[in-house]
């Protein structure tokens, strides 16, 4: 980890550059964090909900963002078949139920669920709210569909087995009766599993140890670099790092804080005190020529930043250590933006701020052997 906040973390003097890392400064990408943190998150609440049924339809206790306040809930399954299904999501359309789902059927993807359930609600408008939500099945005990019930305050005001009809329901609670009305026609075991049941399983067969090893090993085969030509000869170059305003920049009011085709020098702002050295470390050559330069240096006279364009991909961390522990400094790698703000053209080049520009000093490496300390 400390080897990748050294490739990739730039030091704040060069803020002012606003450099967008596209490399990510930790082993397992934004892809690979995200579905790890999903897994958990689905982890637990699986564990959450898994409290042992009890009694048909009494609530498990639930946090509060998942209390259902005033709905109509019926609960499916594709084991009711497909002629059901159809009749069910209709009934949702034309009375505004939310349909519930314990998961997909084993061997389906989400995908190919999703579109069963659409070719089975061809023509219903509006089309019916239909949720997978194995929590809703744990925390109102639904253990055999259909099931149909009615929330208010998130409690049951009335329930039903084997029925899935609105209107039946509202006619019992407007003549008395509430609460669990038992089994009212035929009932079907769920046949899709819990889904949160699945992830579960599915996270605890996951090797983290094992994805990091491989997130670490394929990184460099990822990596983009900026490439740049050998120096030929010795030159010295300025630039002028003063932008133009293109456009005014306006306060939450609109009134004008700095108008357009303001020239802004950032180093009158923020003062560039350190030296890049920006070479290629697949290069012996310049590695051996950057080394001896580091000899005639005084790092506590100011700060001395190593950056490369490239490194030997097949050998990877081992090449980044070794050049590392040759050169013993951090090293980094550049970016196409970081080598356009300085208009970097070859290797090795130096840069470090003359008054209000940058000098870029370019020197060959065979040169840069014999060259003066400064």
């Amino acid at each position: 980890m400390q080897r990748l906040c050294h490739l990739f973390l730039l030091v704040a003097p060069l803020a002012w550059v606003q450099v967008s890392w596209a490399q990510e400064p930790y082993p397992l990408s934004d892809e690979d964090k995200k579905i790890v943190e999903m897994s958990r998150s689905i982890l637990q609440s699986a564990v959450d909900g898994s409290s042992e049924f009890i009694e048909p339809f009494a609530p498990v206790e639930q946090p509060v963002s998942l209390k259902h306040s005033d709905e109509w809930l019926i609960f499916a399954s594709s084991s009711l078949g497909d002629s059901s299904l159809k009749q069910l999501f209709k009934e949702a359309s034309a009375t505004g139920a939310i349909v519930l789902f314990r998961g997909i059927p084993e061997g389906k993807t989400l995908g190919a669920a999703i579109r069963d359930w659409h070719t089975l609600m061809a023509g219903l408008d509006p089309v019916p709210q239909v949720r997978i939500d194995p929590k809703a099945f744990v925390h109102w005990r639904v253990t055999s569909v259909p099931a149909i019930f009615r929330i208010e305050d998130d409690k049951v005001t009335a329930s039903a087995l084997g029925v899935y009809s609105k209107d039946w329901l509202q006619r019992q609670i407007e003549t008395g009766n509430t609460g669990s009305l038992g089994q009212r026609g035929p009932i079907h075991s769920i046949l899709e599993p819990d889904l949160m049941q699945v992830a579960m399983q599915r996270l605890q067969s996951l090797d983290l140890g094992a994805l990091k090893k491989k997130a670490i090993e394929r990184f460099w085969s990822r990596q983009t670099f900026t490439e740049l030509p050998k120096a030929t000869q010795y030159r010295i170059r300025m630039v002028d790092p003063t932008i133009v305003m293109q456009r005014p920049l306006l306060d939450a009011n609109g009134r004008t804080l700095i108008p357009a085709g303001t020239r802004i020098n950032p180093l009158k702002a923020l003062p560039f005190t350190q030296q890049l050295v920006v070479f290629n470390a697949s290069n012996a050559e310049e590695v051996d020529a950057v080394a001896h330069w580091l000899e005639g240096q005084d790092r506590t006279l100011r700060r001395i930043t190593l950056i490369t364009t490239q490194l030997d991909r097949a050998q990877g961390w081992n090449s980044l250590n070794a050049i590392e522990k040759t050169l013993d400094s951090p090293v980094y790698l550049l970016n196409a933006s970081l080598a356009q703000r300085f208009d970097l053209q070859v290797t090795p080049s130096f840069v470090q701020a003359k008054g209000l520009a940058f000098e870029i000093e370019e020197i060959p490496a065979k040169e840069l052997v014999h060259a003066k300390a400064q």
